[in-house]
């Protein structure tokens, strides 16, 4: 058998010729008119100009012609009469053109019809050999026995076996070499097990995986990240600039100025390093920004939190950490590793709290952190404790864009004069709020174990994929 185009088979022979594709705007394909000069225009520039295009309908009503020509048995003239999703296809003028010339009796109609529903097409009847191999391996799903036989009797054991081998998706890790580096890593980020907490087929592909993108993009990554850049700068440099430690309610407009200068330089070090942004772009980006972040800044002008803004980007088992931080966490068989956003301290006691930005508008509840397994603000409580050396009242997410609700977990005993002013819910006695940090420890214990196994068979945490994700064609979670 040879497949050819029009144009080649204009010199062959054959006994039987196929012509296929003879639905509406296929064959002849519709014209396409220039944007810069139509085809009237080129008309009427034609004799002086040469640029009057060849009537394309003609070309390929004798490319149509010729290839008709060509079998000395049998012709055989194909169109689809319905797309894959149902909707009916118009054959071309081609095909009625055939209708008009010969006789009912010299043109029989052969129609093959398949309902929606109907995946494959039955083993007896699949039209080509693909069909039947896809027949074959759709039969092997109710009897294998049968599936089996047929591929024994047409020789394809082989094929059959590899296509029936893709149902299966094994996700544990087997590679030795995987498996050492992760049994051999004593440092874990709470971000990370935060990660296969979530999803362990996210954390596989993100983090042990870790594919790049060729092309860099503004991603809501990238937007958080030059967001907390942006208040790192402004935070960290606030007492020099206004000399206070808080954002003074009277020197808002210097405060916010001032803000608008830590986020030029973020965008100038983040995106604008990395990508080469149209002006339209970085416009888009500054403004979203800068409304996010704008409300935020006045929010905190307006709080009477007694704790006030101390330590920003606090990180902790690397090497870039302060001395007292870079060991770590230690939970007995291995250290955490991360960064706080934000700590505020009492200016008068060796107590405070911690902070995470959220790029969007979701902050976790109390009860969201212990029942969808957020482990950064129960843990960073430990290393406010352990490692800081001050006495943990709670963690607050704060979400920069939406309503901006602060939410978290925090100590009943600070409601009055600590953290007041805060979601009734998110406030827990002295017991509870320990019993919850101590959990959060052994499900870290339980993931990093998981980790070091390579066992990744993990569902997401309500059962089913968030929209978002994009790891469907590599996911090794088996699907109902």
């Amino acid at each position: 058998m040879t497949v050819l185009d029009l144009l080649r088979a204009r010199t062959r022979r054959a006994e039987v010729v196929f012509v296929i594709g003879l639905e509406e705007g296929v064959f002849p394909q519709r014209a396409q008119s220039s944007p810069f000069l139509d085809d009237d225009r080129r008309r009427e520039l034609g004799d002086r100009a040469r640029l009057a295009k060849p009537d394309p309908v003609s070309r390929a009503r004798y490319l149509f012609y010729t290839a008709c020509t060509r079998p000395s048995r049998r012709l055989y003239l194909v169109r689809e009469a319905a797309t894959d999703d149902g909707a009916p296809r118009q054959p071309s003028p081609f095909w009625e053109d055939v209708g008009a010339v010969l006789r009912p009796d010299d043109l029989p109609r052969v129609t093959r019809r398949r309902a929606l529903s109907e995946l494959v097409w039955p083993v007896e009847g699949a039209p080509s050999e693909r069909e039947r191999l896809r027949a074959v391996s759709w039969l092997s799903t109710t009897d294998r026995s049968a599936a089996e036989a047929i591929a024994e009797a047409n020789g394809w054991e082989r094929r059959l076996a590899r296509a029936v081998g893709a149902f299966h998706r094994p996700t544990r890790l087997t590679d030795p070499t995987v498996l050492e580096s992760l049994s051999s890593r004593a440092m874990f980020g709470v971000t990370e097990l935060e990660a296969f907490a979530g999803c362990s087929s996210i954390w596989f592909v993100e983090r042990v995986l870790d594919p790049k993108s060729m092309d860099a993009e503004i991603d809501a990554r990238m937007r958080g990240s030059i967001a907390h850049q942006a208040l790192f700068k402004f935070f960290s440099g606030l007492p020099k600039r206004l000399h206070s430690e808080r954002v003074p309610a009277d020197r808002l407009d210097e405060a916010l100025e001032f803000l608008r200068e830590c986020l030029n330089e973020a965008i100038a070090g983040g995106a604008e390093s990395r990508l080469e942004l149209t002006e339209l772009q970085r416009s888009e980006l500054q403004q979203g920004l800068w409304r996010d972040l704008e409300a935020v800044i006045r929010a905190e002008a307006e709080s009477e939190l007694p704790l006030v803004p101390r330590r920003f980007e606090v990180s902790f088992g690397s090497e870039r950490s302060a001395p007292e931080l870079q060991r770590g966490l230690d939970l007995e068989t291995f250290h955490l590793s991360g960064k706080i956003d934000r700590l505020d301290l009492d200016p008068l006691a060796a107590r405070g709290i911690v902070w995470d930005y959220k790029s969007g508008k979701t902050a976790h509840s109390a009860a969201q952190i212990e029942s969808e397994v957020k482990l950064q603000i129960p843990l960073y409580m430990l290393v406010l404790r352990d490692l800081v050396g001050v006495e943990p009242l709670g963690g607050l997410y704060q979400p920069l864009a939406g309503e901006r609700k602060a939410r978290g977990l925090l100590r009943s005993s600070a409601k009055e004069d600590g953290v007041p002013g805060y979601s009734r819910n998110d406030y827990v006695d002295e017991e509870d709020f320990w019993a919850r940090v101590g959990r959060a420890q052994d499900v870290a214990r339980e993931i990093v174990g998981r980790m070091r196994a390579g066992d990744v068979n993990h569902d997401p945490r309500d059962g089913t994929c968030p929209s978002w994700c994009q790891l469907a064609p590599m996911c090794r979670v088996k699907r109902a």
